[in-house]
């Protein structure tokens, strides 16, 4: 169980959206906030104050969601996770290594991992 704060969902895929944020519900991880677009998870982390950030890498918009990590890691010390579809060759992992995710997820993702990971950031 969650004992305090939120996670902010950045997914520009919607079914993946929802599935993400019903399954972490049901575990008792509440989701403040749904976003699409790396933008708005600038924007969202400040107003939000989640807990977690739980980022996809490719999202909608000028800028994707390592892009978006960064920027919100220059302001914040707020534990990122990142989600990814794509091989995560030495070029990406030198293009998070500044973002200092806390993990760093292939899609589809797997919820028990996540749900440990999660667990490990807010009780830590």
């Amino acid at each position: 169980m969650n004992p305090g704060g939120s996670i902010l969902l950045v997914e520009d895929e919607a079914i993946i959206a929802w599935d993400l944020k019903d399954r972490l519900e049901s575990a008792g991880y509440p989701v403040c906030r749904m976003i699409a677009t790396g933008e708005d998870a600038v924007l969202w982390a400040e107003r939000a104050r989640p807990g977690v950030i739980l980022m996809d890498n490719r999202l909608a918009g000028e800028i994707d969601g390592l892009e978006a990590a960064l920027r919100i890691r220059a302001n914040s010390d707020v534990p990122i996770v990142l989600m990814t579809g794509y091989p995560q060759d030495e070029e990406f992992q030198k293009r998070i290594a500044p973002v200092h995710p806390l993990a760093c997820l292939t899609k589809p993702v797997n919820i028990e991992e996540l749900i440990t990971i999660l667990k490990k950031a807010f009780e830590g």
